[in-house]
């Protein structure tokens, strides 16, 4: 039954977002021991953190033959970071951010027109999973060279190492036992419903799988540290994209469904260029804040009609 297959999919997505908070706090703690600045942390061990549930999803997906589902997440998850998970954090703005490097932005964009080429034949090939870890290399080159140091001091920071590795490893497993059964529930449902696979990652798992970059956000913004928001939605799609995608095209040789790349593609460069012209402006004295949270409202009413037009509601 497919109420069934619907409780099991929530309470494996409730264990995957689970495990990414967890995974994400004491990495977390880690970070900031060794005196990493709240944009660094934001682009690496965060971002890190909340795209595991995309990584684990796209490992449980070849496994189980729906390679639709992780691109589709990919993708789904890409767009929500932006539309939904960066509307938000404009929405909530009330301390002017930082300026974020513009070199930040180069790995980015990258990963995104990598990513459309790979898509144009709608097939993801072992050379071009090549290339997509390169672009991985040159955003941790990136985030290395221009990396900034914390301003406070990081032996202020105390941890318990052992309390620490162990919920690491605890929420390492409860990622992989998660990702695996929410591919295999989404799977019941698309056939019981009879829709696309594609269509289940893009909304569904999608959404599931960005609820740890949207509890970083809010967590971020009910604490002023807007930085933290910019590096995380950077570092998660780029990693999304160049860690994800790389499984599909070394492990499957599937073909996906022309929308993918005419509509949803289209909509995450599209969301993806704005993205980089607001994060690069909106630090600007000149620039208004109420114009800032306008934007933002903009996104995330954008995102929800796109999310209603998959579920052919609009």
């Amino acid at each position: 039954m497919i109420i069934y297959s619907l409780f099991g999919l929530i309470v494996s997505l409730a264990v995957l977002i689970w495990g990414a908070d967890k995974f994400v706090d004491n990495s977390s703690l880690v970070a900031k021991k060794l005196g990493l600045s709240e944009l660094t942390i934001g682009l690496t061990i965060v971002a890190l953190g909340t795209s595991a549930p995309e990584i684990f999803v796209g490992i449980s997906s070849v496994f189980n033959g729906t390679e639709s589902i992780a691109m589709g997440t990919v993708v789904g998850s890409n767009i929500s970071n932006i539309a939904l998970i960066f509307g938000v954090s404009c929405i909530g703005l009330s301390l002017r951010p930082a300026r974020t490097n513009p070199y930040q932005f180069i790995p980015f964009f990258l990963a995104v027109i990598v990513l459309g080429l790979g898509l144009s034949d709608l097939k993801i090939t072992k050379a071009e999973s090549i290339e997509f870890l390169f672009v991985f290399a040159a955003f941790m080159y990136f985030t290395y060279i221009f990396r900034l140091p914390d301003k406070n001091d990081s032996d202020e920071v105390n941890i318990k190492l052992g309390k620490t590795i162990f919920f690491l490893v605890v929420g390492l497993l409860a990622l992989i036992v998660g990702s695996n059964y929410a591919v295999l529930n989404a799977e019941k449902i698309a056939q019981m419903l009879n829709v696309p696979q594609i269509v289940i990652g893009l909304t569904i798992i999608a959404i599931g799988t960005s609820l740890p970059e949207l509890a970083a956000t809010i967590s971020a913004i009910i604490k002023k540290k807007n930085d933290m928001v910019i590096g995380n939605v950077i570092g998660s799609n780029v990693m999304n994209i160049t860690l994800v995608v790389p499984i599909i095209g070394f492990f499957s040789n599937t073909s996906f469904e022309p929308t993918l790349f005419s509509r949803d593609f289209i909509i995450m460069l599209i969301v993806s260029i704005l993205f980089i012209v607001i994060a690069v402006t909106y630090s600007s004295e000149k620039i208004n804040i109420k114009f800032i949270r306008f934007i933002g409202c903009i996104f995330v009413t954008g995102y929800v009609l796109y999310i209603l037009n998959l579920s052919n509601i609009f």
